[in-house]
């Protein structure tokens, strides 16, 4: 790799760039079916969405598990040169993947009514939760899928192909969108129109990958096989602070749409629903630049390539915070256009709604500094502290959820996320100064490089 500033910048871009386009694209995906849902279907379908969305984390923390742990394992291995291992090990990703996402898919429609109706205490809050229930039964069936899609993604990057994750990306997305639009509008299926056309995007997806790795150029080029379940287990170290990570989301939302729903604000659960999306619109673009620089890193650390990785690091920081700053801006002057996106026009958004949203963001920039923290440890291998960071919600947001609103008006609750924020920041940057001792690496090391 040369060494040159806009070399480094164009290795970035080629790898995250990508990865950025295509989770971009997965964020419209996530986005387009609360867009149906609000402007088709109406306020009661938004609030439903609110009570879906900590169960779709949990099902995409499947997903989030493998891409993450796999993602580091394959690369290292191709960066030094072990290509049949690799393959092996992509292989058996899949096999496992598929096995978990079954039993889950099992587990998770016999226990997902109790659990959401659960928080309903009148016959309007019981209604709600049925859609949701409804909603979600459909797409459960598509965990086996979700995480062949997450895995496709990941593997693309590591056989050096990044730009193909954006047209693997970009096609599913499309397809969703034009589903969303047929079951939805067309058809007249509410909010199970969405949920089958979530299922059957998935469902393609699966056959995309199957072809892609069997009949294209870039099939598998090494015999039939599988590898040790020990790789496996190292994914599992290497990925659970992720899976933990986006678990401890399921939790917050989960505790959150129950507080809110115990002060008789079930009118917040529209803006629970915007926020959660745009949350997933703000976090996975800057989530797809780090994860798709993660290969990178792992392949030139594996090489012992020294200064190459620390250039990657210093440049994908800085391409990191002007994104976030970026998006940051445009949401805190343009809160409530976006929100209308997701709202009828004939009906109407609140100040407690616009409050909610602002709040919820407040000190977003430090997503930024998080992200890049926690996509470093993940590239080098870390196995603990990205857990350690995982579990702070414990600590911080969840007994704020609690608190708040003893104190402050109802919508205040969101600052529990802009606290967590900077919490997860600070946390972050403390356990990774030991992490880079134990590599000798330094922060020092990184922005002072010539």
């Amino acid at each position: 790799m040369k060494n040159d500033f806009f070399s480094v910048i164009g290795e970035i871009l080629k790898y995250g760039g990508s990865t950025f386009a295509a989770l971009v694209a997965t964020s419209i995906y996530t986005t387009t079916d609360s867009f149906f849902i609000g402007n088709w279907v109406g306020t009661e379908g938004l609030e439903a969405m609110a009570l879906i969305f900590p169960i779709t984390i949990v099902i995409n923390s499947v997903g989030v598990l493998f891409e993450t742990g796999g993602s580091a394992i394959v690369s290292e291995k191709f960066g030094k040169g072990t290509r049949e291992l690799a393959e092996k090990i992509m292989r058996t990703n899949y096999v496992c993947a598929a096995i978990i996402g079954v039993i889950l898919a099992i587990i998770g429609n016999i226990f997902i009514e109790p659990i959401l109706h659960f928080m309903a205490d009148s016959p309007e809050e019981y209604h709600i939760a049925d859609l949701a229930v409804s909603f979600l039964r459909i797409t459960l069936c598509g965990l086996p899928f979700i995480t062949a899609v997450y895995l496709t993604g990941a593997f693309m990057r590591c056989i050096d192909k990044p730009t193909h994750v954006f047209y693997f990306v970009g096609i599913t997305s499309l397809a969703n969108v034009i589903l969303d639009a047929i079951f939805i509008i067309l058809f007249g299926w509410g909010i199970n129109g969405a949920a089958f056309a979530t299922l059957l995007t998935q469902v393609l997806g699966s056959v995309i990958a199957y072809w892609y790795f069997h009949h294209s150029k870039q099939k598998f080029i090494t015999s039939w096989g599988l590898a040790s379940l020990k790789y496996i287990i190292l994914e599992f170290k290497v990925g659970a602070g992720f899976a933990v990570g986006t678990f401890m989301i399921f939790l917050i939302e989960y505790c959150t749409n129950a507080v809110i729903l115990s002060y008789n604000a079930k009118f917040l659960l529209s803006a629970v629903t915007i926020s959660n999306v745009v949350f997933t619109f703000i976090f996975l673009p800057l989530n797809g630049l780090d994860t798709g620089t993660q290969p990178l890193i792992s392949r030139l650390f594996g090489a012992k390539k020294e200064y190459d990785y620390l250039k990657v690091m210093r440049y994908g920081f800085f391409l990191t915070m002007i994104l976030t700053f970026l998006m940051y801006i445009g949401l805190m002057v343009y809160t409530e256009e976006v929100m209308r996106i997701f709202v009828d026009e004939n009906e109407s958004i609140t100040p407690e709604m616009v409050t909610f949203l602002r709040l919820h963001f407040l000190l977003q920039p430090f997503v930024g500094i998080y992200t890049w923290l926690s996509g470093i440890m993940a590239a080098l291998e870390d196995e603990w502290r990205n857990l350690v960071i995982s579990l702070t919600p414990l600590v911080v947001q969840l007994p704020l959820i609690y608190l708040l609103p003893k104190f402050l008006p109802i919508e205040y609750i969101a600052l529990n996320s802009s606290i967590q924020d900077t919490v997860d920041a600070l946390v972050a940057f403390v356990l990774i100064r030991s992490f880079f001792k134990q590599k000798r690496l330094s922060f020092s090391k990184i922005f002072n490089l010539r």
